[in-house]
């Protein structure tokens, strides 16, 4: 059966719906555009669209029923989501910590070496892509969503499934693009902004790390 008008609006107010969405997803590419570059929040988000992209992929296919039921596979997968996203909470944290150690003026008075948090930074232009990728794919709830949502307009026995599946994918795509374009734009502004201000830095990286922390108790209470 092919999508009608109707059937493609429908499920294209939903996809912005459903974007719009603050997750951990967007909080790290914001992250790193800030904490890094524009190039890097891009990276981030490549990782984004190609996790969603898979998710949406086993909705499809019926993966998202393995999870259903509070099963053993459930629970593990959203544990180990939880501990992912706890991980980056605390190095966001630990970062914060350290460059409040390095805005004193004993240590700028003293030229002491370049810290572990400014090397991580550093290092950070290297990994958005591979962070961000397992922060989408470590997202069970995500996998659940699409599935939920997916099969309200994509049926197995359609003669036209993957059609169909490519011409929704490319919409749910598309809008995720102009959000994290968005995103990437004001969060590497700002970051441009504070980087001449150590105290909003600091905040930031304290105020980000947090939000990591509080995605991860939300999503390992899932499999309780």
């Amino acid at each position: 059966m092919t999508l009608t008008l109707t059937q493609l609006a429908q499920f294209t107010l939903g996809a912005v719906l459903i974007v719009l969405l603050p997750g951990p997803n967007s909080l790290f590419v914001a992250t790193t555009a800030a904490k890094v570059s524009r190039a890097a929040g891009w990276r981030a988000a490549l990782g984004v669209f190609i996790g969603d992209g898979v998710l949406m992929m086993l909705a499809v296919l019926g993966a998202g029923t393995l999870l259903a039921g509070g099963s053993v596979f459930f629970r593990l997968l959203t544990l180990a989501g939880g501990a992912y996203l706890a991980w980056l909470g605390f190095g966001l944290i630990r970062q914060g910590i350290a460059l409040r150690r390095e805005a004193r003026p004993s240590a700028t008075a003293t030229g002491a070496e370049p810290t572990e948090t400014t090397l991580t930074m550093h290092d950070a232009r290297y990994s958005p892509f591979r962070r961000s990728l397992a922060t989408s794919l470590l997202n069970p709830k995500a996998i659940l969503f699409f599935a939920a949502f997916f099969v309200q307009f994509v049926h197995p026995d359609d003669p036209h499934l993957w059609s169909n599946f490519g011409v929704l994918a490319v919409i749910m795509q598309c809008i995720s693009a102009v959000y994290l374009a968005t995103v990437i734009a004001v969060s590497a502004r700002l970051g441009h902004r504070a980087s001449g201000r150590p105290g909003l830095a600091i905040v930031a990286h304290l105020v980000a790390g947090t939000a990591f922390c509080l995605f991860a108790i939300k999503l390992a209470s899932a499999s309780f």
